[in-house]
Protein backbone atom coordinates (compact mmCIF):
# COMPACT_ATOMS: atom_id res chain seq x y z
CA UNK A 1 0.00 0.00 0.00
CA UNK A 2 2.82 2.43 0.78
CA UNK A 3 4.41 1.81 -2.64
CA UNK A 4 1.49 2.17 -4.50
CA UNK A 5 0.73 5.49 -2.47
CA UNK A 6 4.27 6.33 -3.29
CA UNK A 7 3.92 6.00 -6.94
CA UNK A 8 0.71 8.02 -7.12
CA UNK A 9 2.38 10.62 -5.05
CA UNK A 10 5.29 10.75 -8.08
CA UNK A 11 2.60 10.18 -10.95
CA UNK A 12 0.59 13.10 -9.70
CA UNK A 13 3.22 15.05 -8.99
CA UNK A 14 5.00 14.64 -12.71
CA UNK A 15 2.28 15.27 -14.61
CA UNK A 16 1.29 18.86 -12.58
CA UNK A 17 5.08 20.09 -12.85
CA UNK A 18 4.74 18.91 -16.68
CA UNK A 19 1.94 20.68 -17.27
CA UNK A 20 3.68 23.78 -15.40
CA UNK A 21 6.58 24.06 -17.68
CA UNK A 22 4.92 24.80 -21.37
CA UNK A 23 2.74 28.05 -19.82
CA UNK A 24 5.63 29.24 -18.36
CA UNK A 25 7.35 29.00 -21.25
CA UNK A 26 4.95 30.86 -23.25
CA UNK A 27 5.12 32.99 -20.78
CA UNK A 28 8.56 33.57 -21.37
CA UNK A 29 8.25 34.18 -24.57
CA UNK A 30 6.10 37.33 -24.02
CA UNK A 31 8.42 38.46 -21.53
CA UNK A 32 11.03 39.13 -24.23
CA UNK A 33 13.39 35.60 -23.61
CA UNK A 34 14.38 33.77 -26.74
CA UNK A 35 14.80 30.05 -26.58
CA UNK A 36 18.32 29.59 -25.44
CA UNK A 37 17.77 32.12 -22.91
CA UNK A 38 15.18 29.80 -21.52
CA UNK A 39 17.38 26.28 -22.04
CA UNK A 40 20.13 27.61 -19.85
CA UNK A 41 18.88 29.19 -17.22
CA UNK A 42 15.69 26.68 -16.73
CA UNK A 43 18.77 24.12 -16.81
CA UNK A 44 21.16 25.57 -14.50
CA UNK A 45 17.74 26.33 -11.60
CA UNK A 46 17.07 22.43 -12.54
CA UNK A 47 20.78 21.64 -11.53
CA UNK A 48 20.82 23.47 -8.28
CA UNK A 49 17.26 22.31 -7.06
CA UNK A 50 18.44 18.73 -7.65
CA UNK A 51 21.57 18.66 -5.99
CA UNK A 52 19.62 19.64 -3.25
CA UNK A 53 16.94 17.38 -3.39
CA UNK A 54 19.49 14.45 -3.96
CA UNK A 55 22.36 15.41 -1.65
CA UNK A 56 22.05 12.08 -0.09
CA UNK A 57 22.35 9.77 -3.11
CA UNK A 58 25.23 11.64 -4.30
CA UNK A 59 28.28 9.51 -2.62
CA UNK A 60 27.45 6.73 -5.52
CA UNK A 61 28.90 9.46 -7.88
CA UNK A 62 32.36 7.83 -7.45
CA UNK A 63 31.47 4.71 -8.02
CA UNK A 64 29.47 5.59 -10.83
CA UNK A 65 32.50 7.31 -12.23
CA UNK A 66 35.35 6.06 -10.96
CA UNK A 67 37.78 3.47 -11.73
CA UNK A 68 36.15 0.84 -9.91
CA UNK A 69 33.07 1.17 -12.64
CA UNK A 70 35.74 0.99 -15.30
CA UNK A 71 35.86 -2.97 -14.75
CA UNK A 72 34.71 -4.37 -18.34
CA UNK A 73 33.97 -8.24 -17.11
CA UNK A 74 31.26 -6.43 -15.29
CA UNK A 75 29.35 -5.35 -18.40
CA UNK A 76 25.81 -5.39 -17.60
CA UNK A 77 23.79 -2.64 -15.17
CA UNK A 78 21.93 -5.43 -13.32
CA UNK A 79 22.39 -5.88 -9.38
CA UNK A 80 24.74 -8.13 -8.43
CA UNK A 81 23.39 -11.76 -6.12
CA UNK A 82 23.27 -9.74 -3.06
CA UNK A 83 21.30 -6.88 -4.63
CA UNK A 84 23.92 -4.23 -4.69
CA UNK A 85 24.17 -2.33 -7.43
CA UNK A 86 26.84 -2.93 -10.06
CA UNK A 87 28.05 -0.05 -12.29
CA UNK A 88 29.21 -1.45 -15.40
CA UNK A 89 31.58 0.54 -17.83
CA UNK A 90 28.92 1.84 -20.13
CA UNK A 91 26.59 3.50 -16.92
CA UNK A 92 28.80 6.90 -17.72
CA UNK A 93 28.76 6.71 -21.36
CA UNK A 94 24.80 5.99 -21.11
CA UNK A 95 24.40 8.97 -18.50
CA UNK A 96 25.84 10.77 -20.81
CA UNK A 97 23.71 9.87 -24.04
CA UNK A 98 20.19 10.24 -22.18
CA UNK A 99 21.38 13.62 -20.90
CA UNK A 100 21.81 14.90 -24.26
CA UNK A 101 18.32 13.57 -25.54
CA UNK A 102 16.98 15.31 -22.60
CA UNK A 103 18.75 18.60 -23.74
CA UNK A 104 17.62 17.63 -26.96
CA UNK A 105 13.72 17.09 -26.38
CA UNK A 106 13.86 20.37 -24.90
CA UNK A 107 15.50 22.45 -27.46
CA UNK A 108 12.88 20.81 -29.72
CA UNK A 109 10.66 21.79 -27.06
CA UNK A 110 11.44 25.55 -26.69
CA UNK A 111 11.59 26.29 -30.79
CA UNK A 112 8.54 24.64 -31.69
CA UNK A 113 7.06 26.42 -28.80
CA UNK A 114 7.73 29.93 -31.24
CA UNK A 115 6.04 28.74 -33.81
CA UNK A 116 3.06 26.89 -31.89
CA UNK A 117 1.02 26.72 -28.95
CA UNK A 118 1.37 24.29 -26.02
CA UNK A 119 -2.27 23.32 -26.50
CA UNK A 120 -0.63 22.14 -30.18
CA UNK A 121 2.67 20.68 -29.00
CA UNK A 122 1.38 18.76 -26.82
CA UNK A 123 -1.40 17.62 -28.78
CA UNK A 124 1.50 16.49 -31.39
CA UNK A 125 3.71 15.13 -28.72
CA UNK A 126 0.82 12.36 -27.47
CA UNK A 127 1.89 10.30 -30.12
CA UNK A 128 5.09 9.36 -27.90
CA UNK A 129 3.59 6.77 -25.65
CA UNK A 130 2.67 5.01 -28.98
CA UNK A 131 6.04 5.17 -29.85
CA UNK A 132 7.52 3.59 -26.39
CA UNK A 133 5.04 1.16 -26.87
CA UNK A 134 5.73 0.47 -30.44
CA UNK A 135 9.40 0.35 -30.01
CA UNK A 136 8.93 -1.92 -26.61
CA UNK A 137 6.42 -4.28 -27.92
CA UNK A 138 9.34 -4.88 -30.51
CA UNK A 139 12.20 -5.23 -28.39
CA UNK A 140 10.15 -7.78 -27.00
CA UNK A 141 9.84 -6.18 -23.71
CA UNK A 142 6.17 -5.69 -22.98
CA UNK A 143 2.90 -6.86 -24.51
CA UNK A 144 0.07 -5.55 -24.96
CA UNK A 145 -4.07 -6.72 -26.00
CA UNK A 146 -6.64 -4.71 -27.64
CA UNK A 147 -8.12 -3.25 -25.17
CA UNK A 148 -4.20 -1.31 -24.93
CA UNK A 149 -4.87 -0.52 -28.39
CA UNK A 150 -8.89 0.70 -28.29
CA UNK A 151 -7.77 3.02 -25.06
CA UNK A 152 -4.64 4.15 -26.62
CA UNK A 153 -6.72 5.41 -30.03
CA UNK A 154 -9.56 6.75 -27.61
CA UNK A 155 -7.08 8.66 -25.49
CA UNK A 156 -5.89 10.02 -29.03
CA UNK A 157 -8.96 11.17 -30.48
CA UNK A 158 -10.14 12.83 -27.27
CA UNK A 159 -6.73 15.01 -27.69
CA UNK A 160 -7.42 15.86 -30.99
CA UNK A 161 -11.07 16.84 -30.09
CA UNK A 162 -9.81 19.09 -27.23
CA UNK A 163 -8.21 21.28 -29.72
CA UNK A 164 -9.89 24.99 -30.17
CA UNK A 165 -11.52 24.97 -33.67
CA UNK A 166 -8.65 25.58 -36.10
CA UNK A 167 -6.20 24.91 -33.59
CA UNK A 168 -4.92 21.79 -36.00
CA UNK A 169 -2.91 24.63 -38.50
CA UNK A 170 0.28 24.20 -37.30
CA UNK A 171 3.11 25.28 -39.45
CA UNK A 172 5.41 22.62 -40.99
CA UNK A 173 8.51 23.59 -39.06
CA UNK A 174 6.83 24.04 -35.80
CA UNK A 175 5.30 20.34 -36.34
CA UNK A 176 8.64 19.08 -37.50
CA UNK A 177 9.93 19.87 -34.14
CA UNK A 178 7.48 18.89 -32.22
CA UNK A 179 7.85 15.18 -34.09
CA UNK A 180 11.84 15.59 -33.29
CA UNK A 181 10.67 16.12 -29.31
CA UNK A 182 8.80 13.19 -29.81
CA UNK A 183 11.47 10.46 -30.95
CA UNK A 184 14.71 11.86 -29.07
CA UNK A 185 12.02 11.65 -25.93
CA UNK A 186 10.91 7.91 -26.59
CA UNK A 187 14.93 7.18 -26.59
CA UNK A 188 15.08 8.89 -23.48
CA UNK A 189 12.23 7.12 -21.42
CA UNK A 190 13.71 3.53 -22.91
CA UNK A 191 17.48 3.69 -21.89
CA UNK A 192 16.13 5.77 -18.79
CA UNK A 193 13.97 2.70 -17.60
CA UNK A 194 17.30 0.32 -18.02
CA UNK A 195 19.56 2.68 -15.84
CA UNK A 196 17.06 2.93 -13.52
CA UNK A 197 17.51 -0.83 -12.72
CA UNK A 198 20.52 0.05 -10.34
CA UNK A 199 20.16 3.71 -9.94
CA UNK A 200 18.19 6.14 -7.59
CA UNK A 201 15.77 7.87 -9.61
CA UNK A 202 17.43 11.00 -7.68
CA UNK A 203 20.68 10.32 -8.62
CA UNK A 204 20.23 9.45 -12.40
CA UNK A 205 17.78 13.44 -12.17
CA UNK A 206 20.66 15.39 -10.49
CA UNK A 207 23.05 13.73 -13.21
CA UNK A 208 21.25 14.30 -16.07
CA UNK A 209 20.68 17.87 -15.12
CA UNK A 210 24.33 18.27 -13.76
CA UNK A 211 25.35 17.35 -17.36
CA UNK A 212 22.58 19.81 -18.85
CA UNK A 213 23.29 22.35 -16.18
CA UNK A 214 27.33 22.49 -17.20
CA UNK A 215 26.47 22.78 -21.12
CA UNK A 216 24.43 26.17 -19.72
CA UNK A 217 26.80 27.63 -18.45
CA UNK A 218 29.22 27.58 -21.15
CA UNK A 219 25.84 28.74 -23.32
CA UNK A 220 24.35 32.05 -20.82
CA UNK A 221 27.03 34.05 -21.73
CA UNK A 222 26.26 34.57 -25.39
CA UNK A 223 21.93 34.60 -25.43
CA UNK A 224 22.18 38.35 -24.98
CA UNK A 225 20.28 40.74 -21.87
CA UNK A 226 18.22 39.03 -19.33
CA UNK A 227 15.25 40.83 -17.88
CA UNK A 228 14.22 40.69 -14.42
CA UNK A 229 10.44 39.17 -15.55
CA UNK A 230 12.65 36.40 -18.11
CA UNK A 231 14.48 35.43 -14.72
CA UNK A 232 11.45 34.77 -12.64
CA UNK A 233 10.16 32.93 -14.74
CA UNK A 234 13.00 30.79 -15.72
CA UNK A 235 13.42 30.20 -11.56
CA UNK A 236 9.99 28.67 -11.79
CA UNK A 237 10.37 26.88 -15.39
CA UNK A 238 13.73 25.53 -13.87
CA UNK A 239 12.17 24.27 -10.38
CA UNK A 240 9.01 22.86 -12.43
CA UNK A 241 11.59 20.82 -14.85
CA UNK A 242 13.56 19.44 -12.09
CA UNK A 243 10.32 17.76 -10.10
CA UNK A 244 8.67 16.78 -13.62
CA UNK A 245 11.84 14.80 -14.23
CA UNK A 246 12.84 13.38 -10.79
CA UNK A 247 9.00 12.46 -10.78
CA UNK A 248 8.67 10.87 -14.26
CA UNK A 249 11.57 8.99 -13.84
CA UNK A 250 10.93 7.65 -10.19
CA UNK A 251 7.45 6.53 -11.69
CA UNK A 252 9.36 5.13 -14.86
CA UNK A 253 11.27 2.81 -12.14
CA UNK A 254 7.89 1.81 -10.62
CA UNK A 255 5.77 1.69 -13.37
CA UNK A 256 7.56 1.52 -17.25
CA UNK A 257 7.73 3.48 -19.65
CA UNK A 258 5.28 2.30 -21.58
CA UNK A 259 2.60 2.35 -18.74
CA UNK A 260 4.03 5.54 -17.36
CA UNK A 261 3.81 7.48 -21.07
CA UNK A 262 0.13 6.20 -21.80
CA UNK A 263 -0.72 7.61 -17.70
CA UNK A 264 1.54 10.92 -18.96
CA UNK A 265 -1.43 11.99 -21.69
CA UNK A 266 -3.79 12.97 -18.59
CA UNK A 267 -0.83 16.22 -19.10
CA UNK A 268 -2.89 16.87 -21.92
CA UNK A 269 -6.37 17.99 -20.20
CA UNK A 270 -4.01 19.80 -17.36
CA UNK A 271 -2.60 22.10 -19.93
CA UNK A 272 -5.82 23.05 -21.06
CA UNK A 273 -7.00 23.39 -17.91
CA UNK A 274 -4.15 25.49 -16.91
CA UNK A 275 -3.78 27.35 -20.46
CA UNK A 276 -7.64 28.52 -19.41
CA UNK A 277 -6.66 30.15 -15.76
CA UNK A 278 -3.37 31.19 -16.57
CA UNK A 279 -3.50 32.48 -20.28
CA UNK A 280 -7.00 33.66 -19.76
CA UNK A 281 -8.57 30.67 -22.31
CA UNK A 282 -11.78 29.00 -21.77
CA UNK A 283 -12.56 25.54 -23.03
CA UNK A 284 -16.07 24.67 -25.36
CA UNK A 285 -17.80 21.51 -24.48
CA UNK A 286 -16.18 19.75 -27.27
CA UNK A 287 -12.69 20.19 -25.76
CA UNK A 288 -14.28 19.18 -22.00
CA UNK A 289 -15.70 15.75 -24.17
CA UNK A 290 -12.11 15.48 -25.21
CA UNK A 291 -10.54 15.24 -21.97
CA UNK A 292 -12.96 12.86 -20.86
CA UNK A 293 -11.75 10.45 -23.31
CA UNK A 294 -8.23 11.06 -22.15
CA UNK A 295 -9.21 10.06 -19.06
CA UNK A 296 -11.24 7.18 -20.22
CA UNK A 297 -8.52 6.26 -22.73
CA UNK A 298 -5.67 6.55 -19.91
CA UNK A 299 -7.79 3.68 -17.71
CA UNK A 300 -8.27 1.10 -21.12
CA UNK A 301 -4.75 1.35 -21.48
CA UNK A 302 -3.66 0.05 -18.45
CA UNK A 303 -5.20 -3.17 -18.64
CA UNK A 304 -3.14 -6.00 -19.58
CA UNK A 305 -3.73 -8.97 -21.33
Amino acid sequence: MHSQTTTLLWVVLALTAASIEPILIKMGYRAQANPWQLLALKNIVAAIVMFFLSSGQLKAIPAIFGKSSMDSSKSTDEPNSAGVPRYSATTPFWILVISLLLCSTNVFMLFALQRISAVEFITVTTTTPLAVALVNMYLGNDSRGKMFWFGLILAIVGVILSIRPGGLSIDLVGLGLALAAVLSSTTYRLRAERLLKTLDSRLLSFCLFAVNGAVALVILPFTGAINSAILVYCLWMGAAAALANLAFIAAIKDLGATRMSIINLIQRPLVVAGAAIALNEHCTITQWLGIAMVLGGVQMAQVRP
